[in-house]
């Protein structure tokens, strides 16, 4: 079964550098990754450098200093060379920095979220995917439900209703930050987002190198792939190939450079 990784990030300063993301993918048979640049890092530079010298096999997802000067600004910039495909944004910023999220989606990025879900924050997420039909808005790392809530996670209500919309989707990521492996007590959370979100609207990550131990890694996949987490086992090549190609490798996934400049003149 192929494999992509919706969900890894690597650098020079505070992660590891991507020689050693591409032994890990080659040791686990991961094909494609998504780069997703880490909290407090806006030069973007790297992930950006890597996307355009290795197409195929990488995607890049941005990040842009919200207390800058010209937020919207740099999310043009980082956008208008074509080689990041999706932004990743705080979800209380869509209160808080409405103008950067409205120019983001303009010039067709996807989101990836990070930060718990209330009712307040999912509801406006829930009126923005609705007037952004278009652009795919990913939930990181399960939609962040508090560990401490097992094993009724009574807050992972609001990411279960977001359901609703159709452009939004979960990333099944980061159980090492939340459980130990195998995650016994995160298969109902991933029970709970498979019925409501369906096979085609969730997608693995590996959020490398967070597991610590390389080892996690694949553990991480064999349990996702031999539907011990809570994913039948039927729709692992879904979740973990075929959602994510269909966002960030496909033509959805291609909509930012082609659709800059006609933001640009409107």
């Amino acid at each position: 079964m192929e494999i992509t990784d919706a969900y890894a990030h690597c650098g020079l300063l505070k992660y590891k550098p991507v020689e050693d993301l591409n032994r890990v993918m080659d040791r686990f048979g991961v094909r494609r990754a998504v780069l997703v640049q880490h909290v407090g890092e806006f030069d973007n530079g790297y992930i950006e450098g890597l996307v355009a010298k290795i197409p195929g096999r990488f995607a890049g997802v941005f990040l842009v200093d919200l207390n800058g000067a010209e937020p919207a600004g740099e999310v043009r910039r980082w956008a208008e060379g074509g080689r990041f495909r999706g932004i990743r944004l705080p979800v209380e910023s869509l209160a808080t920095h409405a103008a950067v999220w409205q120019w983001a989606a303009q010039l067709g990025l996807n989101f990836i979220l990070y930060g718990a879900f209330n009712r307040a924050n999912a509801a406006r997420l829930a009126g923005f995917a609705g007037d952004h039909p278009h652009s795919a808005i990913v939930l990181a790392h399960l939609g962040f439900p508090d560990p401490k809530e097992a094993p009724g996670f009574a807050s992972l209500k609001p990411v279960l209703e977001l359901a609703a919309s159709r452009n939004v989707l979960v990333q099944v990521s980061g159980m090492h930050s939340r459980g130990r492996p195998p995650y016994d007590e995160l298969v109902p959370v991933v029970k709970s987002l498979y019925s409501a979100f369906g096979p085609e609207r969730l997608l693995y990550g590996s959020n490398f190198p967070n597991m610590g131990e390389e080892a996690v890694y694949g553990l991480e996949i064999d349990l996702i792939r031999s539907g011990k987490l809570g994913i039948p086992a039927e729709a692992a090549p879904a979740v973990m190939n075929h959602n994510a190609v269909r966002v960030w490798f496909g033509r959805q996934g291609l909509r930012a450079g082609s659709l800059l400049w006609s933001a640009v003149r409107a």
